[in-house]
């Protein structure tokens, strides 16, 4: 999600709402104290380096975040000091294998990007590390003096009464740091950490682990990595020695950030792009909006980076201004999750593929399409877009490890993702068939071959500040999507509990038309985060279709 987006309340709860007297959390919350956190025996070498093209482009995004929720466990009682203390040590040894996130992040100069391929240094984060440099990890230990059941259902209420659970009250901004990290924003990144953890215990002896970056730091694919990574270290000190663990333990994080560029094609000393690659690129389905172009209703301009008045004689690339006369971010927004069973996902896959049309018949749809597909149709019946001719625009958020070619490994750590977009008429889109939807979805995706995306590379390479142009957009005729199936959010075990966790939030800002789907481990449900304006949810949530296929 894209930062200018988050403009978050601060003070929330779980099932009973403290809004109305937000001293109350003085009361139920605490934070105990906060240090930062440095590799135990990090590199004694200084190492600058610099970040990716993509990574560059997610830079002024929200923070890339996730909170993991436990029941207290044998062993595992957060109510022990000893359970923090061995997830402090441990993250100082995962730290070891991943020292750039205690790194200092800066923005590259023009002196650091003389002589590369890339000589465009504007708005390019560089990283440095090792031998003392850098801010460190911030970590945060808080108390809750609640009970975990009073801020999330347990397992079994969201697998049978609570499928479809209001979730606007969960207290995700206190479960999360509150640290300022790293391009917070433009200017804002010296003695910033780049990386924060929050530990917060509860009166139960549950606890929440939350983890957030700098999103030019790690998509989804990274956080997890390293979520995983940190629990086998954490696993250790809590007496697990079992194979899997040992094995583990070895592997590696692939930080090299240019081995990406190099998809790009770039030649060393050019000063053009190539036109039939930034073409390609063009006919990509990605939005360009331009961040930079004045507002359609006042006519105001947003601030610039102070330094893009010294570009102001470049030429920009061709991209659109925002829309936002669609997008109201005063509207109160609802947060529901939706925990579609297996069967009914089957359901839908099965009804997707029966449903395609003719044009669409070569499509395998999968089924996190279907899923897409149902979900989308009800965003556009609920925001009553039935009639309407203008088009909608499903966004949806995609990884590009698995999309060049070579491919990149999983173990790839950054952020490389694209925001592609499917587009119908509103009342296509509120209408049609789920095959048609979920169709289109996958001949969407099909599109991003190895050649599109390095395409897309050559010419990210060469914008002039890559924060300028957003690929997406919120309000009625958006949705941005974010996946994070098969990403194992419920396989994290830190205590060797041997037990799930009660819940996994991805954290996304509270804002009309932000989805997120991720699996529940060992049941092929999905969990379906939607968030709409107030009173498009109510009839989200109204509409006979969401139970179509069964709930």
């Amino acid at each position: 999600m894209l930062r200018y987006f988050s403009v978050i309340p601060r003070f929330s709860t779980g099932y009973y709402n403290i809004h109305s007297d937000p001293s109350l959390l003085q009361y139920v919350f605490s934070i105990k104290f906060s240090r930062r956190i440095f590799p135990a025996n990090g590199p004694q070498q200084k190492t600058v380096t610099k970040l990716s093209i993509l990574d560059a482009t997610v830079a002024l995004f929200t923070p890339c975040s996730a909170i993991w929720l436990y029941n207290r466990a044998d062993g595992a009682d957060a109510r022990d000091p000893v359970v923090f203390q061995r997830l402090e040590e441990s993250l100082e040894s995962v730290l070891d294998l991943y020292p750039h996130y205690s790194g200092q992040l800066r923005w590259a100069s023009k002196e650091l990007a003389q002589g590369d391929a890339n000589p465009h240094y504007f708005g390019r984060p560089v990283v440095t590390y090792g031998a003392g440099e850098g801010p460190g990890v911030e970590l945060i230990v808080a108390e809750d003096r609640r009970e975990l059941s009073a801020i999330v259902p347990s397992h079994e209420e969201r697998s049978t009464s609570k499928r479809v659970w209001r979730a606007t009250d969960f207290p995700q901004h206190e479960l999360q740091p509150d640290t300022q990290t790293a391009f917070s924003k433009f200017t804002e990144f010296e003695g910033l950490p780049g990386m924060a953890i929050q530990l917060t215990s509860f009166k139960c002896g549950g606890f929440a682990v939350a983890i957030k970056f700098t999103h030019c730091l790690s998509d989804a694919t990274s956080l997890m990595q390293f979520a995983h990574t940190w629990a086998v270290h954490s696993r250790l000190l809590f007496g697990d020695s079992s194979k899997a663990t040992a094995r583990v333990i070895d592997e590696k994080p692939l930080f090299d950030p240019a081995q990406l560029d190099r998809y790009a094609h770039l030649i060393c000393g050019g000063a053009v792009p190539d036109p039939d690659k930034v073409n390609k690129a063009s006919a990509l389905p990605i939005h360009r909006y331009d961040l930079w172009a004045a507002d359609e209703i006042t006519g105001a301009r947003p601030a610039r980076p102070s330094a893009a008045d010294e570009l102001g004689r470049v030429d920009l690339s061709a991209s659109i201004p925002p829309p936002w006369s669609t997008w109201n971010v005063a509207a109160p927004v609802e947060h529901v999750q939706i925990r579609f069973k297996a069967a009914t996902v089957a359901n839908m896959k099965r009804a997707a593929a029966a449903s395609l049309p003719d044009s669409l018949r070569g499509q395998r749809v999968s089924r996190l399409d279907a899923v897409l597909a149902h979900v989308w149709m009800l965003v556009n019946r609920a925001r009553q877009h039935q009639d309407a001719r203008h088009p909608v625009y499903l966004n949806i958020t995609l990884g590009v490890r698995s999309r060049v070619a070579p491919p990149l490994p999983d173990a790839f750590a950054g952020s490389p993702l694209l925001l592609a977009h499917v587009a119908k008429a509103g009342c296509e889109a509120a209408t049609s068939t789920i095959g048609a939807i979920a169709g289109s979805i996958r001949e969407t995706m099909a599109r991003f071959t190895p050649d599109a995306v390095a395409a897309f590379l050559h010419d990210a390479a060469f914008e002039v500040s890559p924060q300028r142009l957003w690929q997406a957009f919120l309000g009625r005729n958006h949705v941005i999507v974010t996946s994070w199936v098969r990403a194992r959010a419920y396989e994290v075990d830190f205590c060797a509990s041997r037990q799930l966790p009660r819940y996994v939030q991805g954290v996304m800002p509270r804002m009309d038309g932000v989805i997120q789907v991720m699996d529940v481990a060992g049941t092929d449900d999905f969990d379906v985060s939607v968030i709409l304006e107030r009173d498009a949810m109510q009839r989200f949530l109204r509409d006979p279709m969401l139970n179509a296929y069964g709930l």
